[in-house]
């Protein structure tokens, strides 16, 4: 809700803008204001939505979440384990103490958990249900400029945070306020607040500046903080089409909206977002009713409260949000949070697990579902046409194998179902919950079997062991075979998938195997078991019968079959919990890296300098994982003209800011290059432009112009010399980015500005954003991940350029004795004739590899290659070999300079760009060539998804081509 008319100033020491109801219990209705009564209305629709069933039981309602206090006898907070089932409530109700502001003074006085950053010196708010940190002044967390943003959230008694951080953004390119100064102070009715008070200059902002103050209020009771900022144009001009909103990183906490899919993508509208970790969920909410419009991405929401605000000099405008903190960490949690929020009075309702036979079972670990159903005569149904408060979340209960089975829910009739720890609800149970009461659900599951599973490898244990010959190792077994005498022991760690054997529906996520061994309790059924560790090596794979009550043992082998000597498999940009925007911890991120088949990676946290090898070492991961320390250099003020740039290695000091990184701020992308170039040693700069799943502060993003112009942009930042030495073309499962980032390459490359392609997974999570989707094959002296010689690594991404991109196959190249990355003059071939350009393209049986295309100077040389009859090779990998001949074209003598978009070649042949007679590729100038190869089934089962997502595609580095003989090639020297 905008305010455009002009507001007083506030006293700092001035009320809340929310005003908590006394303790009261049942509540009663509460006299209304006219400024209260619109966000009272909303915050009862909402209601409707969130629950889903009946309306609120009472007339009144509330600004902000009242907790314990007033629900006190109406119904015990079950989600905090108080009180024996059957109990409605286990004492009488205590006042509730005041909201109190403080700081941290020590690291025990921070909240604990996963994405956890409050350090000393900042910022506590908190009553007895929840605590939020907000950070000091100075170098900010995350992908925040500086302090004065919420980066922590939890309740009050768990205190295990799960969220990444919330950014008040202004405008569209995100602009981020700088904040300068923070007061604090108690308000009417024992509330407390926070107020920071800072300002858009510079680069950042066209036309003046704003001043911004934000205002974080909780009352006494509440189970939610009030955030409203003030703005003010202080400049001499009008400041246009500003967007009024958040950036919400949610960290470890998974994304979800009213009537969307779980894990947003896109662009969508909502009245509210919701955040659901392991132990906490979380909602914001617009204050003053409306609808949300937001973009999510993984791990992040830009959310929009009001649009296209107009400032003239002078002009004033508000908005406010109220971010809600619910004590469990399920979607039921948070949606009775909201209907309390709304004035709702919750019911409850108490699990009673039983087996077939109906004998009692112990509460387990799993998911209790509840699916609304309509009444004659009840509120519109989740979907109806229920004006802006349509559309509900899936309700879901997270169980656990201590907690009690009896939770707050919304009033309404439920069907209820259960699923996991190997069981499901043989039926659903239908119970009606209603207010201040809780209902019994009886649930009869199936019964459960035990897989035991146990994975070893066969055949070569690594790259470094891989110089045998490939006519020594044994082809691979899809059934467990007996123990053999090359058997190398268990592997560790191995990625596990479970399928239904009838359906192929997946049963459980992919599990990992530590140790080499698994034990997973399964429903009953034929189950397909498929064992996996990235694209070098086969799948390992059997059917099993899971029996009720009894232990199936599984013995699979893996075996390595594709051969990588002398490249080693990295991934480039991996984030974890240090980043604002990412949930996953260090230990879980590594494990998983190395189930990928990943060798090599870099931890590249949003501003923030991370070394996590001694956690490799921690884990006794050394000998399969080699993790560098670097960091992502991220903006959200977009001087820089690009999303981000890479630099590693790059130690850190854990006492400084950021951990060493350096700081960003206002610089544009030239000035921090040379800051980087600067620095002692040598290291490697990417460019890693915001692509579209990445979050808005991640800059202005890449240019938006055609290839030539976006090209000209980033031909200032790379090439050989000081400039970036590599850049990203492929992130993650983003294929029309992808296409179009080569598109900017291929017109790089003619510009004569040599630069070496990478292709990244940028990892925020685990499932569906796997490290190593996609990765890059680094040309390397010694490719044993133990002995990875970080120079040489380093040298090979700055000078040697020899690299593959992929996801599934592994493609290279040849011409003469230059393999792609190098240069390769085309004169005096054998007894005069054509050189032949040799590729050769590899892949594990289960991954599909259909067409070869060859590109020269960026453009088609003619049709796809079909690859059709490969042969298998000893170890088992398929493999197809083309020769191409390469012949040099009339006025190949004189060097000319490449046009952008020049069409090489044409130089006889049948008229085609880059092809020549019977196949053969004509040159005429100095131009490149580039191999890729494409596949038509996904990479199923290993990866699931859209199929038009994981598509095998590999791509070599460019082969510059000397035509001229001086020995160069648009601006790439040969070796010498």
């Amino acid at each position: 809700m905008i305010r455009s008319i002009e507001m007083p100033p506030r006293s700092p020491a001035g009320p809340p803008r929310a005003r908590h109801a006394a303790p009261r219990a049942p509540r009663a209705p509460r006299a209304s204001s006219a400024s209260s009564a619109p966000r009272r209305a909303w915050l009862a629709a909402l209601a409707l939505a969130a629950g889903a069933c009946a309306p609120p039981v009472q007339g009144g309602s509330v600004a902000v979440s009242s907790g314990a206090a007033e629900r006190l006898g109406m119904l015990c907070r079950w989600g905090h384990g108080g009180g024996e089932q059957g109990a409605l409530c286990p004492g009488d109700a205590v006042a509730a103490r005041p909201a109190r502001v403080r700081r941290i003074a020590a690291p025990a006085d921070a909240l604990s958990g996963p994405l956890a950053a409050g350090r000393p010196g900042d910022y506590v708010l908190e009553n007895d249900e929840i605590a939020v940190v907000i950070e000091q002044l100075g170098p900010g967390t995350g992908l925040a400029e500086g302090g004065g943003h919420l980066i922590d959230a939890a309740d009050a008694r768990e205190r295990s945070d799960e969220l990444g951080q919330i950014v008040a953004r202004l405008g569209a390119p995100p602009r981020q306020v700088i904040y300068r100064d923070i007061a604090t102070g108690a308000g009417e009715g024992g509330a407390a607040w926070i107020e920071a008070r800072g300002e858009v200059r510079g680069r950042a902002l066209e036309g003046g500046a704003l001043s911004v103050t934000t205002r974080y209020t909780l009352a006494p009771s509440g189970r939610a903080v009030v955030i409203a900022t003030s703005l003010q144009n202080d400049g001499d001009r009008p400041v246009e089409a500003l967007d009024l909103g958040d950036v919400v990183h949610w960290g470890a906490a998974e994304h979800a909206a009213p009537g969307a899919a779980p894990g947003l993508r896109g662009e969508h509208e909502a009245p509210y977002l919701a955040g659901v970790g392991s132990r906490v969920a979380y909602a914001l909410v617009p204050a003053g009713g409306g609808m949300i419009r937001a973009r999510s991405g993984a791990g992040f929401s830009d959310a929009t409260f009001a649009r296209q605000a107009a400032l003239p000099p002078g002009g004033r405008a508000a908005y406010e949000r109220i971010l809600a903190i619910a004590p469990r960490g399920d979607a039921l949690a948070v949606a009775t949070e909201l209907f309390f929020l709304g004035g709702g009075a919750p019911g409850g309702v108490a699990l009673e697990l039983v087996d077939a036979r109906g004998a009692p079972l112990r509460p387990m670990a799993g998911r209790a579902t509840l699916t609304p159903v309509a009444e004659e005569g009840a509120a519109p149904a989740v979907g109806a046409a229920a004006g802006p408060a349509a559309g509900a979340l899936d309700l879901w209960l997270r169980t656990g194998e201590r907690e009690p089975l009896a939770v707050e829910a919304p009033p309404g009739l439920y069907l209820v179902g259960f699923e996991g720890s190997g069981r499901r609800a043989l039926g659903t149970a239908r119970v009606r919950i209603r207010a201040g009461e809780i209902a019994p659900a009886r649930l009869a599951l199936s019964g459960v079997g035990q897989l035991d599973l146990r994975v070893e490898e066969r055949g070569a244990p690594g790259p470094a062991a891989a110089q045998a010959p490939a006519a020594a190792q044994a082809p691979a077994a899809a059934q467990a075979p007996a123990a053999a005498p090359d058997l190398l022991g268990p592997l560790i760690p191995v990625k596990v998938g479970f399928f239904d054997a009838a359906t192929g529906k997946a049963v459980s996520p992919p599990r990992l195997a530590l140790g080499g061994e698994l034990h997973l309790p399964l429903p009953p059924g034929r189950i397909r078991v498929v064992a996996s560790r990235g694209p070098e090596y086969a799948l390992a794979e059997a059917t099993v019968d899971i029996a009720d009550g009894a232990r199936s043992p599984l013995a699979l082998t893996l075996q390595r079959v594709v051969d990588t000597s002398g490249y080693i498999a990295c991934d480039l940009r991996q984030h974890t919990a240090r980043s604002a925007d990412a949930g996953v911890a260090s230990a879980v991120r590594l494990a998983w890296s190395a189930a990928e088949g990943v060798e090599c990676a870099v931890a590249t946290e949003h501003n923030l300098a991370a070394d996590l090898q001694p956690d490799v070492a921690a884990l006794q991961l050394d000998a399969q994982l080699r993790m560098l320390p670097g960091v992502e250099l991220t903006s959200g003020r977009g001087g820089a003209g690009l999303g981000s740039l890479s630099v590693f290695p790059l130690g850190g000091a854990a006492a400084a800011p950021r951990e060493g990184a350096l700081r960003w701020g206002d610089e544009t992308a030239g000035e921090l290059l040379r800051e980087v170039r600067a620095l002692p040693g040598e290291r490697v700069v990417q460019v890693s432009r915001r692509h579209g799943g990445g979050s808005p502060l991640h800059g202005s993003g890449a240019p938006q112009e055609a290839p030539e112009e976006g090209a000209r942009l980033l031909a200032q930042l790379v090439g050989d010399g000081g400039g970036a030495d590599a850049l990203e073309v492929w992130t993650g499962r983003e294929v029309a980015a992808r296409d179009r980032a080569l598109e900017e390459l291929w017109a790089l490359l003619r510009a004569s500005r040599p630069v070496t392609p990478t292709a990244t997974s940028d990892t925020h999570g685990l499932h569906g954003a796997e490290a190593g989707t996609p990765r890059t094959y680094v040309a390397v002296a010694g490719d044993d991940p133990g002995r990875l010689d970080v120079g040489d690594l380093v040298a090979g991404l700055r000078r040697r350029r020899d690299v593959v991109i992929t996801n599934g196959p592994f493609v290279t190249m040849r011409l003469g004795e230059a393999r792609q990355g190098g240069v390769a003059s085309v004169r005096g071939g054998a007894r005069g004739g054509p050189r032949t350009l040799s590729i050769r393209i590899e892949r594990a049986p289960w991954v599909d590899a259909r067409e070869l295309h060859v590109l020269v100077g960026g453009v088609a040389s003619g049709e796809a290659i079909p690859l059709e009859g490969a042969r298998t090779t000893a170890a088992g990998a398929l493999l197809d070999e083309v020769e191409i001949p390469v012949v040099l074209g009339t006025g190949g003598g004189e060097r000319r300079p490449a046009r952008p978009g020049a069409r090489v070649g044409g130089a006889g042949g049948d008229g085609r760009p880059g092809r020549g007679a019977r196949g053969a590729i004509t040159v005429a100038e100095d131009t490149f060539v580039v191999a890729i190869v494409r596949g038509q089934r996904p990479l199923e089962p290993v990866l699931t998804g859209d199929p038009g997502e994981i598509l095998p595609f590999a791509m070599t580095a460019p082969l510059w081509i000397d035509a001229d003989g001086d020995g160069r090639s648009l601006g790439r020297a040969a070796a010498p």
